[in-house]
């Protein structure tokens, strides 16, 4: 046989087997991100807990604000109590949907640079929630739950509990804000404070953070055997 013929031969089998190979490659990842996108699909579009303790607290600061809108002075903390219970929430769906919605075709690189702004993002929300939540969720909430459920009016009652405490509450934000930013600057390279930052993102993001890690290996295992070739 032609020695031509038999190194074309060679040569076109190669090309296929490694056509085939790629094919194979290319099929298993999509596999492995399909597996991916439905098990960080179970926490859901929204969290249970928002359902199970956000729509009973809707409803009856929806109720109370129908009831006392002429009174300002329940009507305000209680349409601020309700803003908070709605907002949040729909801005932890965006989140997550962001999160759902990344594309797995781009590189490695650019996917956990995107992760990292996504973990920023969700840890700015948290800080929000948390710092107006301290404040709506204390004296509003004594107001607006001892007026609708008991009757009673704090503001005639506890005249010296109200002002200092929210003036507290207001004082509280910047100086947390700077206690963080501190303690994000010290603790940053710290393996136990990303540990702790990562929960605080949440289940769907650690598993996305080790997901991408495995995708890193998994892509790095041809050149390692070309390599052993």
């Amino acid at each position: 046989m032609n020695l031509d013929l038999l190194k074309a031969e060679w040569t076109a089998r190669d090309a296929r087997l490694e056509q085939a190979l790629s094919l194979n490659t290319n099929m298993l990842r999509l596999s492995l991100v399909e597996q991916h996108r439905r098990e960080i699909a179970k926490w859901g579009w929204v969290d249970k807990y928002e359902l199970i303790v956000g729509v009973p607290v809707c409803i009856y600061l929806i109720w109370f604000l129908l009831n006392f809108t002429s009174q300002v002075q329940f009507a305000l903390p209680c349409a601020l109590m309700l803003l908070w219970t709605m907002v949040f929430p729909i801005l932890n769906h965006k989140q997550r949907h962001r999160l759902q919605a990344l594309d797995f075709s781009t590189p490695i690189m650019s996917l956990q640079k995107q992760l990292g702004e996504l973990k920023a993002a969700r840890l700015r929300l948290l800080k929000w929630a948390f710092l107006l939540g301290q404040i709506v969720w204390f004296i509003p909430f004594l107001l607006v739950f001892f007026k609708g459920v008991l009757g009673v009016d704090l503001y005639v009652k506890t005249q010296n509990f109200i002002f200092p405490n929210l003036v507290f509450g207001i004082v509280f934000i910047p100086a947390a804000i700077g206690i963080s930013k501190l303690l994000s600057g010290r603790l940053g390279r710290s393996g136990r404070f990303q540990e702790f930052t990562d929960m605080l993102a949440g289940k769907d993001f650690q598993h996305t953070r080790l997901f991408l890690e495995k995708l890193q290996q998994f892509e790095q295992l041809p050149e390692d055997d070309d390599s052993r070739l």
